[in-house]
């Protein structure tokens, strides 16, 4: 179309002028621009423009001479240029309605390019004056001048700048999506991954969700998941998984022969329930939800343990009915309850305070008791811990129950409440020498096979092979050791090559392995430059991990949206150079 351009240059700035006037020149055929401002306000950049598209008018004083004038050269144009299909105008006021009308009654196509901020009050007025729809278009230049799809043209009245400009930067990427307010369907528009801050936004500013609606709980009824903060798009076969109360009810339809009916207790009441030996401990959580025996918050292991039931590998069982009386111990709260029925055990010194203290015990109480036990007898205050009193009295405390020492066990609680571990090493006969390695340097430590971790990072730090700051449990790690139940042990010989591989997983372990094949790369995130160590072809986990350790993406960042944008390719999970 040819176009001719009016641009009030008093409210536009000459970047947005030329941007326009780029982008529009594409599809149409600008044979005049008119740049119209007063000569004391017009910008530099308006000066010494080729004369042959841009003619400057000075529009001399005046509050709204600029809009006049602007006007005016409309209607001249109109009658002078025959031509004429397409009149732009640049500019964020809306006094040149008159001639937009003139312009429209004239049968001319119009575009209005400003910030959007009077979009709606200028619709509105185009309505009151008759002017046809489709003779007139609005152009938001913030959005990149994109076309307004035609389903979302109906939620921007609602939507604020942020929210526009979200939706318009990803325009291909929109889907319109039904979701419940109510017990009404109503439609609105979404982006896969969008992050769930902008979603709920959304929702609010469409009044589908009020502020103190949760977003999550919405997300799960709406058909969505969120994943690392975003919202997408849940799977066929996600959506086709059973709802908690239907997993429950297939659960006892699957297990029917098996089922029997036993009593739980809770809060001093006893309810009958359905039961089958070996259940999930989720489902069985779920089922005394279900039937409002425990809340949200309670804990379902604790319900089962007050039961009498035993909790292994997350399953639920009856207990055998020898130890019925041991678990039923662990059910007790009451101190002289407890040592009624255990009226042959024995008492035994403990130390607080550098004091010690004669009390009952028995072998194996639970550690709970314990300490109600020391606090009814003054021993120790509300704040003090009960398992700290009992390693300081060479008790051990192991699977929440409190017993008396073995002689190895003896070894370790005099070791760390004196500190001296060349004694602990003496008196033990496991002791064996092994290597450790720690930033690239091997060292020779004594050792013993499943010794506490608080004695293993002692013995680091006594040696210097590790800082305050280093941690023992990373030195393990790269020395092929195991921690768990807070004791370091040696990796079974079966076990040493997946304990290899997970090293080649650790930052550290992954760049020792690959000491000769490092090289330096830049890389670029949040505006700043980053120099790291980097090996053609480490697997993107070992990369991201790196970027995290260095603070230089947050556990939200996905490390191959980095990658990216940085130009490097991700093949197979691995990172290279392109």
């Amino acid at each position: 179309m040819i176009a001719h351009v009016f641009v009030d240059a008093e409210n536009i700035s000459p970047t947005v002028t030329f941007k326009v006037i780029e982008h529009f020149g594409k599809e149409h055929t600008i044979t005049k621009v008119d740049i119209i401002a007063k000569e004391d306000t017009l910008p530099a950049k308006y000066r010494a423009l080729d004369e042959k598209l841009y003619r400057v008018q000075n529009c001399f004083y005046g509050k709204n001479s600029a809009d006049m004038w602007l006007c005016l050269e409309m209607v001249r144009a109109i009658i002078d240029e025959p031509d004429l299909e397409l009149i732009i105008i640049v500019s964020s006021d809306k006094d040149f309605l008159p001639a937009i009308k003139f312009a429209a009654d004239f049968e001319k196509k119009i575009f209005v390019v400003s910030n959007g901020a009077g979009h709606k009050v200028l619709a509105e007025q185009l309505r009151t004056l008759r002017v046809a729809p489709e003779s007139v278009e609005l152009k938001d230049y913030r959005f990149k001048f994109g076309e307004v799809p035609l389903k979302f043209e109906k939620f921007l009245p609602q939507l604020s700048f942020f929210t526009k400009k979200f939706f318009f930067d990803r325009e291909e990427r929109i889907k319109f999506i039904l979701v419940k307010k109510g017990e009404q369907l109503v439609e609105m528009p979404f982006v896969a991954g969008m992050n769930l801050y902008t979603f709920g936004r959304v929702l609010r500013e469409l009044n589908i969700l009020t502020r103190d609606e949760a977003v999550k709980s919405f997300v799960a009824q709406s058909f969505l998941k969120i994943f690392r903060g975003k919202v997408y798009f849940r799977t066929e076969e996600e959506i086709s998984i059973p709802t908690p109360a239907e997993q429950v009810e297939k659960f006892f339809m699957d297990n029917a022969a098996q089922i029997r009916t036993i009593f739980v207790k809770h809060n001093e009441k006893l309810s009958e329930v359905p039961f089958v030996d070996g259940m999930p401990l989720g489902i069985f959580g779920q089922m005394l939800r279900e039937k409002k025996i425990i809340g949200k918050s309670a804990s379902t292991s604790a319900v089962a343990v007050n039961s009498l039931l035993a909790v292994r590998d997350d399953k639920v069982f009856l207990h055998a009915e020898e130890n019925l009386e041991a678990a039923y111990d662990l059910t007790i709260k009451d101190t002289g309850e407890y040592f009624e029925r255990h009226a042959a055990e024995r008492t035994i010194f403990v130390k607080h305070n550098q004091k010690l203290f004669e009390v009952p015990f028995a072998d194996g109480m639970p550690l709970e008791l314990f300490g109600k036990l020391l606090r009814e007898k003054n021993i120790i205050g509300k704040s003090v811990s009960a398992t700290s009193v009992a390693k300081k009295s060479l008790l051990d405390v192991r699977d929440g129950k409190v017993f008396l020492c073995g002689e190895e066990r003896l070894i370790e609680l005099v070791a760390e409440s004196t500190g001296n571990l060349d004694d602990y090493f003496a008196q033990n006969p496991f002791t064996a020498n092994i290597f450790v390695k720690h930033n690239g340097d091997l060292f020779d430590i004594p050792f013993v096979d499943g010794m506490p971790l608080n004695l293993f990072e002692k013995l680091l730090r006594d040696k210097k092979i590790i800082g305050r700051h280093s941690s023992a449990i990373k030195v393990a790690a790269n020395s092929l050791l195991e921690v768990h139940d807070e004791r370091v042990w040696l990796i079974d010989e079966s076990e040493l090559e997946a304990a290899q591989d997970d090293l080649e997983n650790n930052v550290d372990g992954y760049l020792n392995a690959h000491a000769l094949d490092i090289r330096t790369a830049t890389i670029g995130h949040g505006g700043e430059s980053f120099s790291i160590p980097f090996v053609d072809g480490m697997p993107l986990k070992v990369f991201g991990k790196l970027l995290r350790e260095r603070k230089i993406i947050d556990r939200k960042t996905l490390p191959e949206d980095v990658a990216a944008r940085n130009l490097f390719a991700v093949r197979d999970g691995k990172i290279y150079r392109q």
